[in-house]
């Protein structure tokens, strides 16, 4: 026994304490720490250099208390709460400008109906001799309406062009 390896010994413990400390009585503690002493005394006692040699032994881990958690847990509520509030004013500052801007732009649209801008380009209508083109194609192929495909397109590069002219026309 003395001169033979020694066996060591594994103990599994359940704990079923929710701050997850381990209660140890105190002659389990005096054991752990007289073996710990001995190991020491055997390490320097003999002809081999000493050798670290650690046991811990955590009697009482520190563990949060409720209150600890509790103000945890209303700081973090603050931090979401300030985040949200900042957040949700940075939306509310963005529609106010969006707001702004349409506003600004019904003014200018409403001042352009009253001089009469607007209303000399929208009395005339764009287009007209291609739309007419284009509708008696349909009628005279029914039955093949591909057949009006470049008409079609005519029609559409018209309507394009006259847009492009009355937008630089309110924009200059």
């Amino acid at each position: 026994m003395g001169s033979g390896t020694s066996k060591t010994r594994t103990l599994t413990v359940e704990n079923e304490d929710p701050t997850s400390v381990i209660k140890v009585s105190d002659d389990v503690a005096e054991r752990l720490r007289g073996a710990v002493r001995a190991s020491n005394q055997k390490i320097a006692s003999s002809d081999i250099p000493p050798q670290v040699v650690q046991v811990p032994v955590y009697l009482h881990e520190p563990s949060l208390t409720s209150l600890q958690l509790r103000q945890q847990n209303i700081a973090e509520l603050q931090k979401n709460d300030e985040y949200w509030h900042n957040r949700v004013e940075k939306i509310q500052d963005n529609h106010k400008k969006v707001k702004q801007a349409m506003d600004d732009e019904y003014k200018k649209a409403l001042e352009e109906f009253k001089t009469g801008k607007a209303t000399q380009s929208l009395r005339e209508i764009p287009c007209l001799d291609s739309k007419k083109a284009v509708i008696d194609c349909y009628k005279s192929n029914a039955k093949e309406p591909m057949k009006c495909s470049k008409i079609v397109q005519a029609f559409q590069e018209c309507v394009d062009h006259k847009r492009a002219s009355l937008l630089a026309a309110r924009t200059g």
